[in-house]
């Protein structure tokens, strides 16, 4: 006899199988352990809206610098762009290589994938083939580094103080904790589940 395999979920932590009940909202749980299994998140408009405002931001934080600093009367202002610049004048290629790709390239083409994504599912233009948009997500998403490039940011801030006459955080740095976020949301929010049918 034909049973839908579809209703049934394996709970990760003792492997008891389990009918999903499919016409609630609520969190359900394993009777044997208690632990919660996956629920079935639908792809959400605010992962769409999260990854606009990502890519909008990234646009206004390379305009702005990140860090300024004052070395005997002299300023120094160091944005993004700037970053994989100095890098490049100082013959350090393949540091700026990996710079470039983890925190400009990986970032903006996660975001651009989930832009293509929704879209794709939402209307009947095809840009790309679900398989390389999924293998292109789990890639980008990945290799983007950009939150631990902020903290080295921090890091050095820290260590500067003392060492040069003023240093101080500029306009970028503000705009990319917010781009951060941004980011961060866009990822968390997205059901690649509901969009590719893993």
């Amino acid at each position: 006899m034909h049973k839908n395999i579809n209703t049934i979920v394996e709970c990760y932590s003792c492997g008891l199988f389990i009918k999903k009940e499919l016409n609630t909202n609520l969190v359900q749980k394993c009777p044997r352990c208690n632990t919660k299994l996956g629920g079935n998140k639908r792809h959400s408009k605010d992962s769409l809206y999260f990854a606009i405002s990502s890519l909008l931001l990234f646009g206004i934080m390379n305009i702005y610098p990140i860090m300024s600093l004052n070395i005997n009367d002299t300023e120094l202002r160091a944005s993004l762009i700037g970053t994989v610049s100095i890098l490049l004048e100082q013959n350090f290629f393949f540091v700026a290589l990996i710079v470039f790709f983890t925190i400009i390239v990986a970032p903006v083409l996660n975001s651009l994938v989930i832009i293509f994504s929704f879209i794709q599912k939402k209307t009947k233009v095809k840009f790309f083939t679900k398989t390389l948009l999924h293998d292109s997500f789990h890639f980008f998403q990945h290799w983007g580094f950009i939150e631990v490039f902020i903290v080295s940011i921090i890091v050095t801030y820290i260590k500067l103080i003392g060492l040069v006459n003023s240093t101080k955080f500029d306009v970028g740095f503000y705009v990319m904790l917010a781009y951060i976020f941004c980011f961060y949301m866009s990822n968390k929010r997205f059901e690649g589940k509901s969009v590719f049918g893993e």
